[in-house]
Parts: C-alpha cells; structure tokens; sequence
C-alpha cells in the first residue's frame, strides 16, 4: 500500500506504508546535505528518501537511483514525477552498476549484516543482508563512477569501522569526515556517517556525536530538524 508525506519544504515523497525509511536515512541525507547542480548516484536507494531530503533542502541537479527492488523505484518514480525532479531510476544490482558519465557524489545507505543469521523474509533480506553488497564490493563500485574527489557519503554500524577503513583505502577513498550517532549521550553508539573522498588527502575529522533523544527524554532539536515531524 502507498503512502505519501511531505518534507520540510514542500516536497511529497511517496513510500511503502509498510516500509517506512529508517532513522539512518534521515541521518544519512543530513549528513550528506549535496547542493547545487551536481551529479550524484544513490545507490541501495530504495524509494529514494535520502536524495529527495537533498532535493527538498535545496539541491537542484541530476540524481541516477539504483536499486535491486523495482517496486521501490516505482515509488520513487512517483515523487520524482510529483516533484519534477531530475531523476533517472535503475533496476539493478548496485554492486556491478557502471556509469558512461563520473559523478559528483555517490551516496548510500548499505545493508550492514553479512551472510549470516538471514532473514527468513524475502524482503527484508533484499535491503539489511550484503548479498554481494559487502563494503569492500560497494566502495569499488563508488570509486569506478566517481569523478576524482568526489565524496563517497554512507552510514554503517560502528563496530565494522576498522575494515570499513581499510577496504576504503584499498579502493582508493579516503576516509575524510566521521560522525557517531547515538540514541542519547549515555549509550554507545548505534551508527557511524563517513565522507570519504576519491584519491584524497590523509586528514581524517571526527564531529561531535549526533544524540536523538536529550536527557529529558524528548528529540533533540537537531534530529527534529533532520527528521519530519510526524515522523519522529
């Protein structure tokens, strides 16, 4: 069943009632905050929340969506229509996808979980399991359809940090910009954002941590600016 909302600045995003988009995703287009007139590959896009967020905060350029599910891309089909927004979808496997044309950015929002402990669902294994979309496969595919410096924007679990650091250098992005977010500022980290730059420089920043819930129990006002507010 579909389901529609508006973001911040007007923008009608059509999803799955049954699938609604993750906190990650919210996060993942704050972080990334693409603007101007560029050029940016979404991959694992799903119905492409976390390019239409950019859209609606102001950017303005051409996005390519690629995604293995195509009942996920008729939906963003839909708001790319609504909005008349420069889109082209593809269904397909992100991992082997190849652009005649380099991007600006590529963004994504991966599966974390590896080939262990599947989901019986066949659904649910599609977008949480790697299926071949291990990092390692992901950041290859990032750096073939990157202009030089382009940024690599995607979250992933905190504790696959240090291979994620590794295969990013082995494919030849550099790990420039990290944020950690937490569910409040007494608990461990639940997600990490990374920027990484294709054939960048060795310099690596580490933001102050992203907190959804203040100590009082209620959304901080940044994640009430990320997220919509009958979302939170």
């Amino acid at each position: 069943m579909t389901d529609s909302y508006l973001l911040h600045n007007g923008t009608r995003v059509f999803t799955d009632s049954s699938e609604r988009p993750s906190m990650a995703s919210f996060m993942l287009a704050y972080f990334s905050a693409v603007k101007g007139k560029k050029n940016v590959l979404e991959m694992c896009s799903g119905s492409g929340i976390v390019s239409f967020w950019n859209y609606d905060r102001g950017f303005c350029g051409k996005t390519v969506m690629v995604d293995i599910r195509s009942d996920q891309l008729k939906l963003a089909d839909m708001t790319a229509s609504a909005n008349g927004l420069d889109v082209e979808t593809v269904n397909g496997d992100a991992s082997s996808y190849r652009s005649d044309e380099r991007f600006d950015a590529v963004i994504c929002n991966p599966p974390f979980f590896n080939e262990q402990d599947q989901s019986a669902d066949p659904d649910k294994k599609a977008f949480r399991h790697e299926n071949g979309l291990d990092p390692d496969s992901l950041f290859r595919t990032a750096a073939l359809n990157l202009k030089q410096r382009g940024h690599l924007y995607f979250c992933h679990v905190p504790e696959r940090l240090a291979d994620i650091f590794e295969s990013l250098r082995n494919n030849g992005l550099e790990p420039k910009t990290i944020r950690f977010c937490r569910h409040s500022a007494d608990r461990l980290p639940f997600l990490v954002l990374v920027d990484a730059i294709f054939k960048g420089g060795k310099k690596l920043t580490v933001l102050p941590d992203l907190c959804v819930m203040d100590k009082e129990g209620n959304y901080t006002a940044e994640m009430m600016d990320i997220c919509e507010e009958d979302y939170v």
